[in-house]
């Protein structure tokens, strides 16, 4: 509007100097006015254009804004644009349906009206999340809108100024009441499965010992074989469910780490005889290098089953006739436990997620039974005690696998 009237300003000064210039009889007063008119002129001009490319530009804004509100109003989430303030600058349709008001209501309104009072803080503490760290996030909430709750996917990205510095955050709102449904059947069928199968095997595991030791007569030695074998096959079935409850238990957040201190040495100690019989049939050798009395602060049930993992598969997947090397260090700040043994080479590719659920260790030359969970244990054990786990392998054939923890 200023702009409109400086131009039309400078229209009615240049006809001021006009009527000046043939009213003068001055040759010095008629150049000063014809450069004054010039001068003018070339304002009037440069004005113009300025409110041609103001308007151009105003009209390109405005047809972004409604393409961007189409699609926004068009995607199946809720979506809103908010400044950091929590300020409401744009709200597509889903959202106004919710509420029943227009999107002229609800736009230059703060957020804090339309949630959760009890989630106010943590909505404000994630906007500050994402402006100090500039990044995005994704978390599942439940929700009240208009006394209605459900279970939302919230994902949050920033948008950012010329300088690098949010000014806008985007919010994008999922129902996954389905998704969540169908997961909370999935764990209860898991339960339900788990709870039946453990039953019976521990049962079984308890009858069988009852027979080894003789409680119902002699065995012969083909009796005891045979006997020890299936104790064998059903305690493999009992360590199998273990391990699924336990993913169960650590996937939905409800395993408890009772820490203790110990002898992690003599941990891996009583490990290792316990596997004996199978590092003996492929006669491979274990030799532990272990610091003196090495003490660790965790859960000793979890720690001793985190190593019977990583050393059930450094026995299975390495070559007979080798060796197997166990390392316990102590360093400053953690404990560091290692296993190397000689087994063929993995890449570095299939090293990215070997620790992911379902995920056994590739070998093109050795395959092994197994539900990919022992490894996918670990990490979780591992990670609950706010450590790490990693895994290498070198090409001339030599694979450690390992963990440390911090110390108390």
């Amino acid at each position: 509007m200023r702009v409109k009237f400086l131009t039309i300003v400078g229209v009615l000064a240049i006809f001021l100097l006009i009527i000046l210039f043939f009213m003068t009889s001055s040759v010095l007063y008629k150049s000063i006015l014809i450069f004054s008119i010039l001068l003018f002129s070339l304002y009037v001009v440069l004005i113009s254009r300025y409110i041609n490319c103001v308007e151009d530009l105003k009209e390109k804004i405005l047809v972004q804004h409604s393409q961007l509100k189409t699609i926004i109003d068009d995607t199946s989430f809720i979506t809103l644009l908010c400044g950091v303030d929590g300020t409401i600058l744009l709200a597509n349709k889903n959202f106004t349906k919710i509420f029943d008001l227009n999107s002229d209501d609800i736009v230059g309104s703060s957020l804090a009206l339309y949630c959760d009072k009890n989630k106010l803080q943590v909505l404000e503490e994630e906007n500050q999340y994402i402006v100090k760290n500039k990044t995005s996030l994704i978390v599942d909430r439940e929700m009240c809108l208009q006394n209605v709750k459900g279970w939302y996917r919230v994902m949050k990205y920033p948008v950012f100024d010329k300088d690098g510095n949010v000014i806008r955050i985007i919010s994008l709102n999922k129902n996954i009441d389905k998704e969540k449904d169908i997961e909370d059947r999935k764990n209860t069928f898991v339960a339900t499965l788990i709870h039946d199968l453990k039953t019976p095997t521990i049962a079984q595991i308890k009858t069988l010992d009852l027979l080894l030791n003789e409680n119902f007569g002699c065995l012969e030695d083909k009796q005891r074989e045979i006997l020890l074998q299936i104790k064998k096959s059903c305690s493999y079935m009992s360590d199998l469910v273990f391990s699924i409850l336990d993913t169960y238990l650590y996937d939905n957040g409800n395993a408890q780490i009772y820490q203790e201190e110990f002898s992690l040495s003599e941990i891996v100690m009583l490990t290792v005889s316990s596997l004996s019989n199978l590092y003996k049939e492929k006669n491979q050798k274990i030799k532990i290098y272990a610091d003196s009395n090495t003490k660790i602060f965790a859960d000793k049930f979890q720690i001793q089953r985190v190593i019977t993992n990583l050393l059930s598969n450094a026995i299975n997947y390495g070559f007979n006739n080798s060796n197997i090397d166990i390392f316990i260090k102590e360093k400053d700040s953690y404990i560091a436990f290692d296993i190397q043994n000689h087994s063929p080479y993995i890449s570095k590719e299939r090293l990215v997620d070997i620790f992911d659920k379902y995920k056994s260790i590739p070998n093109t030359k050795f395959y092994k039974t197994g539900t990919g969970l022992g490894l996918y244990l670990s990490k979780q054990i591992i990670d609950a005690h706010n450590g790490e786990i990693h895994a290498y392998s070198r090409e001339d054939e030599t694979c450690t696998f390992g963990f440390s923890v911090p110390k108390p």
